[in-house]
């Protein structure tokens, strides 16, 4: 039985919005950088809210084409993270767990998972007759398969930390079974949200031992669409999964659509253009811009705030950047007032901390420094000078981002080279841990677990980006996922805040406003995934015309 303790603290977890520092992926559309806010408001002023189609007013069929913001990185599971991998993904995959539309945990492909007292052990119950596209049945090997594969070095996951904390796998029911018993390093109360996110997608173990490294361009799931095409830079067809285990409220079957054509289109103004052509039905978008020039020509727009920010990430492996005076220098001269105005009008919030000011575990008094000339060009004299190269993906917005940081960090004396890189390419060069970058623009995720964070900040974990290590943080983020008592954790985040508000890490700039935009012709998205940076569940995508 789950004590009342962890049930307790799991409600109140699911309303959390903590914010992961570095561990997600990078901009979608324009780079658009925006740290999670509150409740931010849409260009109207008004707080947007996700509409939930209305399931008897569906007529299932037909097919949409979607313009993604950029090329696949990867479909691999516990690999895709940015914004066009998210939404392709989720049409293949099914997670063992999910969020409802409260941000509260709820049971997917698990129909159940259980703690021991001290959260050492977790037993999840499977579903019952769920098979893959391969008509491989979904069974207790194949969970325990799955986390194998991603604990392997040779599949070199960026998730490989995160998982690591499974010791052993015990299935209680025998392999065909649906029981997997979780053995973890030691307390992990948030362990549920490992589970929603890409690694807890689950692939078909045949297809994988089929078809090896081929495997990361012909995913095998559960998930409500078959991978039917995959051309690298041109388009990725998902059709309809006959055998699909889940229904809608009403009892019809998902997917509602026959096929979704993703086409990868990495300007936001070419994307809008498609949709006025009619060459898409849907878009996707980080661009606040284009959000409200898709609303004045007439088509609609699911707004979906909060769930990330952008973010400049500082190699601290290698100079410049390994010592923090560097660091301060660049906070100093990073003015969010301007980027906000100059590249979103206004409509956006400033942000100077990792974790969002609506999360309980905000701590006011650890945040980043304000902009602030004078105090930079003291340090950059101190350093006998500063000269890096800032890189991020090639788009309008993130130019005029890396202007303005350009224009203020020469201001202070720095001397900075402005470089970009294909979105897909860009993102593989930083999750590969390669360390052959100084300065880089990126995009963080919005959390419902602030665990999220630790990959980020730990010690010489896959998803620290920026080779961050402090033996005070490294300790303190295992306390964290330790204890279900909020008094202690709240304590603990607190002090990891007024670390890393020294140290500065990261520097996080505005609040993310992630656009879905759709003509008439398309009914409304369903909400917002957690920590997917504005995708979306396409199995519940439909069309109003047929």
């Amino acid at each position: 039985m789950r004590s009342q303790t962890t049930r307790r603290w799991l409600r109140l977890v699911a309303l959390l919005l903590g914010l992961a520092m570095i561990a997600a992926a990078c901009g979608g559309d324009d780079d658009d950088s925006a740290t999670p806010t509150s409740s931010p408001e849409d260009s109207d002023g008004e707080v947007n809210q996700n509409e939930t189609p209305d399931p008897s007013t569906i007529t299932p069929g037909g097919s949409i084409i979607f313009g993604t913001e950029s090329d696949v990185a990867s479909l691999e599971p516990g690999v895709a993270a940015q914004p066009s991998d998210k939404v392709i993904t989720l049409g293949i995959f099914d997670p063992l767990v999910s969020f409802d539309e409260n941000n509260e945990f709820e049971p997917y492909l698990a129909e159940s998972l259980e703690p021991n007292e001290d959260a050492t052990v977790w037993t999840m119950q499977l579903r019952p007759d769920i098979v893959f596209h391969d008509d491989t049945p979904l069974n207790a090997d194949a969970v325990v398969k799955h986390f194998q594969r991603l604990q392997d070095p040779a599949t070199a996951c960026p998730c490989a930390d995160a998982v690591s904390i499974i010791e052993s796998m015990d299935t209680p029911d025998g392999p065909e079974g649906l029981a997997v018993v979780f053995n973890l390093d030691g307390p992990n109360v948030a362990l549920p949200n490992l589970f929603a996110g890409s690694s807890g997608y689950i692939e078909s173990p045949t297809a994988v031992a089929e078809l090896g490294d081929d495997f990361k361009t012909k995913p095998v799931g559960t998930g409500p669409f078959v991978l039917s095409q995959f051309t690298p830079g041109d388009r990725v067809v998902l059709t309809k999964f006959d055998k699909y285990w889940k229904t809608d409220d009403n009892g019809v079957q998902l997917p509602y659509l026959d096929e979704i054509t993703f086409i990868p289109i990495a300007d936001s103004g070419q994307r809008l253009s498609a949709i006025e052509a009619g060459d898409v039905d849907m878009f996707q978008t980080a661009a606040s811009d284009t959000v409200a020039q898709a609303e004045e020509a007439g088509f609609n727009a699911q707004k979906i705030s909060g769930s990330s920010s952008t973010i400049i990430l500082m190699n601290q492996s290698k100079p410049p950047f390994d010592d923090v005076r560097a660091r301060r220098a660049m906070a100093l001269v990073t003015n969010r007032e301007v980027m906000n105005e100059r590249v979103y009008d206004g409509v956006r919030t400033p942000a100077f901390s990792a974790f969002a000011t609506d999360s309980p575990f905000y701590n006011p008094d650890a945040t980043l420094p304000d902009f602030d000339l004078d105090a930079a060009s003291a340090l950059v004299d101190e350093l006998g000078g500063l000269e890096f190269t800032l890189t991020c993906i090639p788009t309008p917005e993130s130019d005029q981002l890396l202007q303005i940081q350009k224009q203020f960090g020469e201001q202070a004396g720095m001397s900075i080279e402005l470089e970009t890189q294909e979105q897909g390419a860009f993102v593989n060069r930083i999750f590969s841990k390669g360390g052959d970058y100084e300065a880089a623009c990126f995009r963080n995720n919005h959390f419902v677990e602030p665990d999220q964070i630790r990959s980020g900040l730990t010690t010489d974990d896959a998803g620290n980006l920026v080779f961050y290590s402090n033996e005070r943080v490294d300790e303190l983020l295992e306390e964290g996922r330790s204890t279900a008592d909020f008094d202690e954790r709240k304590e603990i985040y607190d002090e990891v805040q007024e670390i890393i508000a020294e140290e500065i890490p990261s520097i996080t700039l505005n609040y993310d406003l992630f656009g879905n935009v759709y003509t008439d012709a398309v009914g409304p998205p369903p909400p917002g995934e957690a920590n997917s940076l504005g995708a979306i569940k396409p199995g519940f995508l439909f069309r109003t015309d047929q």
